[in-house]
């Protein structure tokens, strides 16, 4: 059963979220109107996304109740978000009445298709408004959402977005802030993770990061969670804290099953 915190969203639009490329302020606004909109039944998705029907309205106040900084002691991050250009990507309307309390919004077109949930087979995530709001950077929020979506998959496992070996390649540094972005969220879902760098066959770059995740539901089977040697470095993440493995190290544990032992 899930919380009342808690809402479905799709793969498609986790996946066209993670595209936008959003600041962590326009990722926290528009989890709040789609939560809004979604946990509302005289309202739909898709609705709110049809050209040529009106906005929805909602007070930035209750938005903010939703997904809004615990910190914040205000609704002016509302209208922070609304005077960037960046909120284009997923809504095609946004505005703050005169007194500042209320906003109107549609979302693209592109949201009401992703949004679209044809079938109970689809992948999602049951994302919790509450985890939302106490994340710390936009990336922290793809990471967690991609986590919670595999959460009682039998082989957990999800690529780390926005990885590319020309635009973001996987430096040192790059690295070291997508594992203390994992291992916060480690510390907050109980999952443990193998971060597993995948090289191109043909020209050795780096081109995609795989996280495969133990949690109480994974069947992982002796030499499917941890890679074979040769291959990048390979970080695990548990507990809130993570460690790059040593080549013996993973000769060791190539048979594991979970990240804790054998």
């Amino acid at each position: 059963m899930s919380k009342p915190t808690e809402y479905l969203m799709p793969e498609k639009l986790v996946a066209l979220v993670e595209q936008a490329k959003p600041s962590l302020g326009l990722l926290r606004l528009f989890h709040a109107c789609y939560a809004y909109v979604d946990r509302n039944p005289l309202l739909a998705i898709n609705l709110v996304a049809l050209t040529g029907k009106p906005a929805c309205r909602a007070r930035c106040s209750d938005l903010s109740a939703i997904t809004g900084s615990p910190g914040a002691k205000s609704s002016t991050w509302v209208t922070e978000v609304v005077e960037d250009d960046g909120w284009k990507a997923l809504f095609s309307r946004l505005e703050i009445d005169p007194s500042g309390m209320e906003l109107s919004f549609k979302f693209t077109p592109n949201v009401g298709q992703a949004a679209h949930r044809g079938s109970d087979k689809i992948i999602f995530a049951m994302v919790d408004g509450e985890e939302i709001r106490k994340i710390s950077s936009a990336n922290e929020a793809l990471f967690y959402i991609r986590a919670v979506m595999v959460n009682q998959a039998d082989w957990p496992a999800f690529d780390i977005p926005g990885i590319c070996p020309d635009s973001a390649p996987w430096t040192d540094n790059r690295k070291k802030a997508w594992l203390r972005i994992a291992a916060r969220v480690s510390e907050r879902t109980g999952q443990h993770y193998v971060i597993i760098p995948l090289r191109h066959p043909l020209t050795r770059k780096i081109v995609r990061v795989r996280v495969k995740a133990v949690t109480g539901w994974s069947r992982w089977s002796p030499g499917y969670l941890f890679p074979r040697l040769p291959c990048p470095p390979v970080a695990i993440v548990k507990d809130g804290s993570y460690v790059s493995l040593k080549n013996g190290e993973l000769r060791e544990m190539v048979k594991w099953t979970r990240v804790e032992g054998p």
